[in-house]
């Protein structure tokens, strides 16, 4: 449950992130913005490698 909400939490940074981008296209997106998502982003990845490492032991 706490893996989909990260992941939830993610993609709505990402979706923020580009929304910034797209209605601003001349400034700079925030940093704690992207430190936010970067750092979300890891734990996603971090989980996913997580999650296969444990499926390729149980083969």
């Amino acid at each position: 449950m706490i893996i989909f909400l990260t992941g939830l939490a993610t993609v709505t940074a990402l979706v923020s992130c580009e929304v910034l981008r797209v209605l601003k296209p001349d400034k700079a997106l925030p940093r704690a913005v992207v430190i936010i998502t970067a750092a979300l982003l890891a734990i996603v990845g971090v989980a996913a490698v997580v999650q296969l490492v444990h499926l390729a032991q149980l083969a």
